[in-house]
């Protein structure tokens, strides 16, 4: 009885005890500041990409790991790691060593992962290039970071990665492709290619493969037991939309993490992913939220093509029964454009990420009705970030994901400033900062970029992202702070009139840059792409802004597209096309 009595009294206090938690929770939620730190209820993870690869095979080393369409490869877990043990102690009978930095210049494919999980286990840096790079870009990246050595693909579309590198370095046939010499690339040790056939001057990926020793892995195992998960791990290339990129270097605990917290939002740790990667593997959402998240969460990850094909894709959710894909904007335009054309049986599709750039309310929409989806989920970050900040989880409205109103992940601190970097009330537009487990390393060789962005003393993320907050912390973001137009002296942020404009229903997309104005200093240019079958004139659009925006936002110029200048990451180059504006208007 007396037990009975106690053990009832502690379940009252424990009872009572959750209830006042839940209290002081739900008082403290609503906040009035622009400063919120989104707890969470799991541990963050200290291991290294190469761990959470040999956690993951030891516990599941029969479920398949990666498909490649394009290629006709499938790999379980356990295939997998032993492959990515072999080259990796390929790569060290090759004379590369802990912290020398390997690049990789492909386009999706199963070479891809491998190398990206071989080089984390060897203590490599990997070195993420865009395979549309021109060869002055990668004679800079290169040499920015010092490669040793790059890991490439042989034949892209028209694009022959040999004939550029004999560009690069006109004496490479003649070269020891084990020792390459060059003065325009003074770092670069060695290029191995991935081809069927033996390239002068450079090693060939299957050699390289097969070259590990008895000696090579024994130091294998000693380096993997050395690595520290703030070890840098991966340099990624920021997208260039206002110049020349900056080398942003990530560490195992920054992409391991965010890939933990932004899986368990998307509901990973409960269904295990089965993910249509088509968005490229050189970019953060590719190599985090494609092949790093996958593999924590015992996941598959699919690559449909070597870049971008929206059929390719259907035919791939179709085929092995994805239910999440990925990608941009852009490509859900495309998708849903193909999927109209051509039904195809993707009833096992239940989810969808859209992020790499701001999409459209109807898209949204539309991404969820015709697809038929469960959940959209809309996520924002920077590279710098690794890259995710905020993502709408599976349980949250649909609603605030049509509208971009983001709930931070978790373990991320996020705060909005003013120009002076006070602490702004809830509700008012500042810059948005960051901080938390996925913050960079820094940009690589470059003190004086890396402090230009993240405050030395209290470690502040500066995005350059105008945001607002609400009183649940929730972010949603207005515009970026360099894109501003100043016209006679009015503030104009171009995210405002693109949404508006995206509300016609014959625009498919439109983008706003400023132009130069002798009288106003500014004037505002409408980029704009119609849908298939509508016809819209200049006077159409003004007539449509009148008396719905104020009338200094509705745009002096309109130049109709049928595309924009993009990064390879779908991002607007705004830079550009305020160049050509210029250069068509005679301004």
């Amino acid at each position: 009885m007396i037990k009975f009595l106690i053990s009832n009294c502690l379940r009252q206090i424990k009872r009572f005890s959750l209830s006042q938690v839940r209290y002081i929770s739900d008082v403290q939620r609503k906040i009035q500041k622009s400063y919120y730190f989104m707890h969470g209820d799991f541990n963050l993870s200290s291991s290294t990409v190469g761990e959470v690869l040999n956690e993951t095979a030891d516990k599941h080393g029969d479920n398949i790991a990666f498909i490649s369409s394009h290629q006709g490869i499938s790999k379980n877990y356990s295939e997998f790691r032993k492959e990515t043990e072999q080259l990796a102690s390929g790569l060290i009978s090759n004379g590369l060593k802990r912290g020398d930095r390997i690049a990789i210049c492909a386009p999706n494919c199963y070479e891809w992962a491998i190398v990206q999980f071989a080089a984390a286990k060897a203590g490599l840096i990997l070195v993420t290039l865009n395979p549309a790079l021109r060869p002055n870009e990668l004679k800079y990246y290169l040499n920015k970071v010092r490669c040793k050595a790059l890991v490439s693909w042989d034949v892209l579309k028209t694009q022959d990665f040999y004939d550029i590198y004999c560009e690069l370095i006109p004496e490479l046939p003649k070269c020891n492709p084990n020792q390459l010499k060059t003065s325009n690339l003074p770092h670069l040790e060695k290029i191995v290619m991935i081809s069927k056939e033996q390239k002068e001057g450079t090693l060939n990926f299957m050699n390289v493969f097969e070259s590990s020793s008895k000696e090579s892995y024994e130091a294998l195992s000693t380096i993997e037991n050395s690595i520290q998960f703030d070890d840098p791990v991966n340099i990624q290339f920021t997208s260039g939309t206002t110049g020349m990129s900056k080398g942003a270097t990530l560490s195992h605990h920054n992409i391991v993490n965010n890939s933990v917290v932004s899986g368990r939002r998307l509901g990973y740790n409960l269904t295990k992913p089965i993910i249509c990667c088509q968005v490229p593997l050189f970019h953060c959402f590719g190599c985090v939220f494609g092949t790093l998240m996958s593999v924590i969460f015992q996941g598959t990850c699919i690559f449909p093509s070597p870049t971008f094909d929206a059929n390719a894709s259907l035919k791939t959710i179709e085929q092995h029964g994805c239910n999440i894909v990925y990608g941009t904007p852009t490509m859900y335009v495309d998708l849903l454009h193909n999927y109209r054309s051509h039904q195809r049986n993707i009833a096992s599709l239940k989810q969808a990420v859209i992020g790499g750039a701001p999409a459209t309310e109807p898209l949204v929409r539309d991404v969820r009705n015709e697809l038929q989806l469960s959940s959209v989920h809309m996520a924002y970050g920077s590279t710098e970030n690794s890259p995710c900040v905020a993502l709408n989880g599976i349980n949250d409205s649909f609603e605030n994901a049509c509208k971009e109103v983001l709930q931070p992940v978790e373990y991320v601190e996020v705060k909005v400033v003013d120009d002076k970097q006070h602490l702004l009330p809830i509700n008012m537009e500042g810059e948005l900062c960051v901080r938390g487990h996925g913050l960079f390393r820094g940009y690589w060789d470059d003190e004086q970029r890396t402090a230009e962005v993240v405050d030395e003393k209290t470690f502040w993320y500066h995005t350059g992202d105008l945001c607002v907050m609400n009183e649940y912390g929730f972010l949603k973001i207005s515009g970026r702070k360099k894109d501003m137009i100043i016209r006679g002296g009015e503030n104009i942020y171009p995210l405002e009139i693109e949404n508006f404009l995206n509300s016609h229903p014959d625009i498919l997309e439109a983008h706003i840059v400023g132009v130069p104005d002798k009288r106003r200093g500014e004037e505002v240019c409408a980029w704009i792409s119609v849908k298939e079958g509508a016809d819209l004139t200049e006077e159409e659009v003004k007539k449509y802004c009148k008396g719905k925006i104020s009338h200094f936002k509705v745009p002096r110029y309109i130049m109709f597209v049928k595309e924009f200048p993009k990064t390879a990451s779908q991002k607007v180059k705004k830079f550009e096309m305020k160049n050509i504006s210029i250069k068509e208007l005679n301004l």
